[in-house]
């Protein structure tokens, strides 16, 4: 299989197991764009995700992230686990808030990937902002192996 095609595939099932991972299913994140070394989910501010302050838990936030990096650092076909990921909170989300989380990577090489991450509101208000590094395992994914 040509390289495009492999990396066409990979893009293709990875977005796929991302709309049946049981985690994702319960916090509500939704897939919206994978590509080669970038994805875009996106998840809605309901009212189980609150914390004590009446805004989105951190640990809502922090997972909206993680699926993001997830998805891009695992785009190229290659098993890919998050070593490192530090994220700074910038300001609540609101119940009802539409959260979208971009995860960019910056640099990639056989055993490591750096991504930039970010979460804004549907009206471009930054949330959190967060920087990534993956191990890279060089195993295929189980997405690929089924």
């Amino acid at each position: 299989m040509a390289d495009q095609d492999r990396l066409a595939e990979c893009v293709e099932r990875i977005a796929a197991a991302s709309r049946e991972e049981p985690y994702a299913k319960t916090l509500g994140l939704l897939c919206r764009e994978v590509r080669a070394g970038y994805a875009r989910v996106e998840m809605e501010v309901t009212p189980g995700l609150i914390n004590l302050f009446g805004c989105a838990h951190g640990g809502a936030v922090f997972s909206l992230l993680d699926e993001a990096f997830q998805l891009a650092c695992n785009s190229h076909g290659v098993t890919a686990y998050a070593l490192n990921v530090s994220v700074t909170y910038v300001k609540g989300a609101a119940p009802g808030d539409r959260l979208t989380a971009e995860a960019v990577e910056l640099a990639r090489t056989r055993k490591t990937a750096t991504y930039s991450l970010e979460v804004r509101t549907a009206r471009g208000e930054l949330i959190a902002h967060a920087q990534s590094v993956a191990y890279r395992t060089g195993a295929t994914p189980p997405f690929l192996t089924s």
